[in-house]
């Protein structure tokens, strides 16, 4: 009695083994295979589609108008750095002296970014801006004292503070002062010794829709430097 128990364990591990076998072989490994080829066929398709081609048509007039833009600015190429920057033709330094702004500097690759000028008689301390279209208020990141891009100097009684908000640092002040149409934009310089307000100049807000404008083209259609005159 004894060993036919023995002999029938035995015999039920085999069943149990083949058993496990075939639905290895017939369920997992079948099922694998499907995947692996599903996953190559999905690669192959993302390798193989081709990009969408640029119509000529806009190319040609996204340069047209690229180039017209162009003339409303001054462009000065760094030999040693291999750049060349853009800057508004009304915001040069003989007519932003001594102004309250917000000035746009562009390269030749289409990099963009804002920075702005308090001027006045004494310091603010000032390490943002706060702007306000409409019911809307955007509000920059804080350039602190020590930061390189904020920057102070002063001559014959007259302070200047300026903060370059380089990476994006505007919080998105830029594109909404360039999408903001004929709204009348409030800036606040926000300092350690209070707070600065002034109304921007329908000039500048020209100045930053021409400058979002020309960064979009130039990264659209590349530019080869000097604008035409």
């Amino acid at each position: 009695m004894e060993k036919f128990k023995k002999m029938f364990a035995t015999r039920k591990r085999k069943i149990i083994g083949v058993i496990v076998v075939l639905f290895i072989l017939t369920v997992i490994i079948p099922s694998f295979s499907d995947q692996k080829t599903s996953s190559s066929e999905t690669k192959t398709t993302a390798q193989i589609t081709p990009s969408i081609p640029i119509d000529p048509a806009i190319l040609e007039a996204n340069k047209k108008q690229l180039a017209d833009l162009k003339t409303k600015f001054n462009y000065k190429y760094d030999e040693f750095e291999k750049k060349g920057w853009y800057e508004a033709k009304t915001q040069n330094v003989d007519n932003t002296f001594n102004t309250q702004m917000l000035k746009v500097h562009i390269n030749n690759v289409g990099y963009a970014y804002i920075e702005d000028q308090y001027y006045g008689d004494d310091w603010i301390f000032h390490t943002r801006i706060e702007v306000k279209i409409g019911d809307a208020i955007y509000k920059s990141e804080d350039i602190q004292s020590y930061d390189p891009n904020n920057v102070r100097t002063n001559t014959g009684g007259v302070v200047w503070e300026t903060i370059s908000y380089t990476g994006d640092k505007d919080n998105g002040i830029f594109k909404a002062i360039a999408n903001s149409g004929d709204t009348v934009i409030k800036v606040r310089f926000a300092g350690d010794r209070g707070v600065k307000d002034f109304t921007l100049s329908k000039r500048d807000q020209q100045a930053i829709k021409d400058a979002y404008q020309l960064s979009d083209l130039i990264k659209k259609v590349g530019d080869n430097g000097i604008p035409k005159s």
